[in-house]
């Protein structure tokens, strides 16, 4: 059963609670993973290409118009349509860069990202509408000063 029929006619007052109505027991169980922003890396250090657009003249296909990207012993290859065949991508590999572990990539936050002072303004009326238990959890919300 798709996530979408199952949030019909359920409650969420927080975004925890997705998981555990999005979470199934048949016919195999989801392994929901909670993130947070420590989880996101920044790749900025490893550009491997300059671009992966296909073609270079006008005319030739760009970046939005691959479908399908795969990376196999050190060639990047892609598709424009779901049918075609692999094609090698036409762009030069920078061959200076060096593979890092993933550990060692700085983060792509520091802290948790902030939502506008006007949308945290809008959460505090709508929390009147929930039970007390909730209400906390809308006011740690990192949020800029208005």
């Amino acid at each position: 059963m798709p996530p979408e029929r199952k949030l019909k006619n359920k409650i969420i007052h927080i975004p925890a609670e997705y998981a555990e109505v999005c979470a199934r027991k048949n016919p195999k169980p989801y392994n929901v993973s909670y993130l947070t922003h420590e989880f996101f890396k920044s790749f900025a250090s490893l550009q491997f290409y300059k671009s992966i657009r296909p073609g270079k003249a006008i005319g030739d296909a760009k970046v939005t118009d691959i479908r399908a990207l795969q990376y196999k012993q050190g060639n990047l290859y892609f598709k424009l349509r779901f049918t075609d065949e692999w094609q090698l991508l036409p762009q030069r590999c920078d061959k200076r860069v060096s593979v890092k572990p993933i550990e060692s990539l700085p983060n792509l936050h520091e802290n948790r990202l902030k939502i506008s002072s006007r949308k945290f303004k809008d959460l505090q009326q709508l929390k009147s509408t929930l039970p007390v238990d909730y209400r906390d959890y809308y006011d740690n919300v990192p949020h800029e000063d208005s």
